[in-house]
């Protein structure tokens, strides 16, 4: 909740907020026509509410953080993994992020092979995750998720790497034979790859999406890399990202050679980290689609010196590299199982309506039809 939404409560309430004399009680100066040298009556008498029941409370400067923290994930009884992947956060923020950056890289690697209806459509686990952090807040912990899926990753590009080996052998025995050759050219191997660059252009990106059938995983350390990208000249891939979420249908056409290209369904997930200024330079505005589509958590600050040593001589790569070759080999076996469809109680059902559905009245009052989607 924003000091805006505050103000419009207040005043849908019939409370009146002069907020020029709240702005100048705080710094003790003279306000237009001396009304700012106290505050209303109901002011002050809910300001000694508030201190006598919040005697340590001091008054923050616009923009700084609360003293109180905000809310971390309450304890659960989270699968073996996931506690695993924990269990290397220093602080409950810490905690959150892997859980959250966990869920999203593991989740993309289940793409198509996990799935469960919704909204009249079978949606897989490809989330769209968005730490926001300021600088030293502890982000750092997010980079070693990035090797949960590096195994997948390197398989793939192993695999490329001997299919152009045997693509360049079969290209220099086809132009041995010259003109005389009635057999077809070797066509080239896909480009496959799991991990796909931020730093993209927007055919670019649809061909990374369609060499690996439809399915990947961006993940950037600095969201602007992200949106340096998608704003350049050879950019403009929004819309990828906003398709994706929804396994739409991906395709381009290029004039040279009459090339088409198409994916009936897309499986991309994204993780990224940047500071709050960083959003606003990929996601302009509310009404951009991007908005609805990426799940937010905000890290506090960090505001006193935190020992880098407590660790000992325990190397987190190494350890998070294990993690990955473990969960590879669960995967490789769910994926021969074939397709998983999870369903939810009709009392689930019924819980997660009432939730959103009171979620949703309280974001159309506090904020407009913006917050609806």
């Amino acid at each position: 909740m924003h000091l805006g939404t505050v103000f419009y409560l207040a005043e849908a309430a019939g409370v009146t907020v002069r907020k020029e004399e709240v702005a100048n009680s705080r710094t003790g100066t003279k306000g237009t026509a001396g009304t700012a040298q106290k505050l209303s009556a109901h002011t002050c008498a809910r300001n000694k509410v508030y201190n006598s029941e919040s005697p340590e409370s001091e008054e923050l400067l616009p923009g700084s953080e609360p003293k109180q923290p905000l809310p971390t994930f309450p304890a659960a009884d989270w699968p073996e993994l996931l506690q695993r992947i924990m269990s290397y956060g220093s602080t409950d923020a810490q905690n959150d992020v892997m859980l959250l950056g966990a869920l999203t890289a593991l989740g993309s690697c289940m793409e198509r092979y996990v799935r469960c209806p919704y909204g009249g459509k079978l949606q897989s686990p490809c989330m769209q995750s968005f730490i926001i952090a300021l600088p030293a807040s502890g982000k750092s912990a997010l980079s070693s998720i990035r090797l949960l899926v590096d195994p997948i990753h390197d398989q793939l590009r192993a695999e490329w790497a001997e299919e152009i080996k045997a693509y360049k052998k079969a290209k220099a025995a086809y132009e041995a034979m010259g003109k005389r050759s009635k057999i077809d050219a070797p066509q080239i191997p896909a480009n496959k790859m799991f991990l796909i660059a931020g730093n993209n252009t927007g055919t670019g990106i649809l061909q990374n999406i369609m060499d690996a059938n439809g399915t990947g995983f961006i993940c950037e350390s600095e969201a602007d890399t992200l949106s340096t990208a998608i704003g350049s000249d050879y950019g403009h891939w929004s819309d990828t990202l906003r398709k994706a979420f929804d396994h739409d249908r991906l395709s381009y056409n290029r004039r040279t050679d009459q090339e088409y290209r198409e994916i009936k369904k897309s499986y991309l997930s994204v993780l990224l980290s940047g500071t709050p200024a960083q959003v606003k330079a990929l996601i302009p505005s509310a009404e951009n689609g991007l908005f609805s589509r990426q799940l937010f958590y905000y890290m506090p600050g960090i505001w006193q010196w935190v020992s880098q040593f407590t660790t000992g001589d325990i190397d987190i790569e190494e350890i998070f590299t294990t993690i990955g070759l473990d969960w590879k080999k669960k995967l490789d076996l769910l994926k021969a199982h074939g397709l998983h469809t999870l369903r939810l109680t009709d009392e689930q059902k019924q819980e997660f309506d009432t939730l959103f559905s009171a979620l949703f009245t309280r974001s159309g009052i506090a904020n407009g039809n913006e917050m609806y989607s």
